[in-house]
């Protein structure tokens, strides 16, 4: 028995009206979830951004002088490979250097453009074997005062109090999800299986007369379908209202949320990662209830 287009978008349009509290009901469930993924996802590419300074566990950072010398800079780097404490290190030239600036200061274009390549002074990242407070402040004094140094940043404390912190909000943010993503899952199957049983003298008929169970199963797929695609538009629509009304207003108190930062494309990719789990979602969840009433 074909199946036509028409007829899967009205037996949808049908199911979704009959069942039209239960429908609200899923598609604010899966909101309520892929908000909370979606939040997660972000908190950790916000982190990232926000820490681009020290990121890949770099601890401390070695500024050198604008002008320093050629013969400055490779004492600095001499320095380094001989220190016990120096895992590995690496020089940030002039365009490498002013390349990072412009990524840290990326949403302030006065400060962005306010050093040239040959203005920026350019820095050893360095890691170092034991993260304590005491080694990393050893290296602080004994590279301090070299000639050709500008500033030794050490701010690894911070930012892993910070890193600490996200993980602990993305880590509840995901298992709030997860029960709420099951309960959303339970609702669709429920609702599938209401729809398929106030219909059941239909399906018969139309088993009767040669109707395959993909035939039936389709329609209500696509109910779940839709389900979840408005669930994930809904959680898209809250996770952008976020990021525009509450972000700033976090940022501006400072804490943890000093210098985090999230770009319209990180919105926009979990956005897309939202969208496809919304759908699987719902597809999955109807298939599973199709299935149970087709084999009963």
């Amino acid at each position: 028995m074909a199946l036509r287009v028409d007829y899967v978008v009205r037996e949808t349009a049908t199911n979704l009206k009959r069942n039209l509290t239960l429908t609200f009901a899923t598609v604010v469930t899966i909101a309520i979830a892929l908000t909370l993924v979606g939040t997660s996802l972000l908190m950790k590419q916000g982190v990232n951004r926000s820490n681009v300074r020290f990121r890949g566990n770099v601890q401390t950072i070695v500024y050198l002088k604008a002008d320093a010398s050629q013969d400055q800079i490779d004492a600095v780097g001499r320095g380094l490979d001989q220190n016990p404490n120096v895992q590995s290190k690496k020089y940030l030239n002039h365009d490498e250097a002013n390349a990072e600036f412009r990524e840290i200061f990326v949403d302030e274009p006065a400060i962005r453009d306010s050093l040239t390549p040959a203005e920026t002074p350019t820095s050893y990242k360095v890691h170092v074997k034991n993260a304590s407070s005491e080694v990393v402040d050893s290296l602080k004094s004994q590279f301090q005062v070299m000639p050709g140094v500008f500033e030794v940043m050490a701010d690894n404390d911070n930012i892993r109090r910070q890193e600490d912190s996200f993980a602990k909000f993305r880590s509840f943010s995901l298992l709030f999800a997860a029960v709420v993503g099951a309960t959303s899952l339970v609702l669709i199957v429920n609702s599938i299986r209401i729809a398929m049983f106030a219909r059941r003298r239909e399906i018969e008929v139309m088993k009767l007369v040669g109707a395959t169970n993909w035939f039936i199963r389709i329609p209500f797929m696509a109910e779940g379908l839709v389900q979840g695609i408005l669930g994930s538009a809904a959680g898209i629509g809250i996770v952008l209202a976020l990021r525009a009304w509450l972000l700033p207003t976090l940022v501006s108190g400072g804490g943890i949320w000093a210098g985090f930062r999230l770009e319209f494309t990180d919105v926009q990719g979990t956005g897309i990662v939202m969208l496809i789990a919304g759908a699987m979602v719902g597809i999955f969840g109807s298939a599973v209830a199709a299935t149970r009433f087709l084999d009963v």
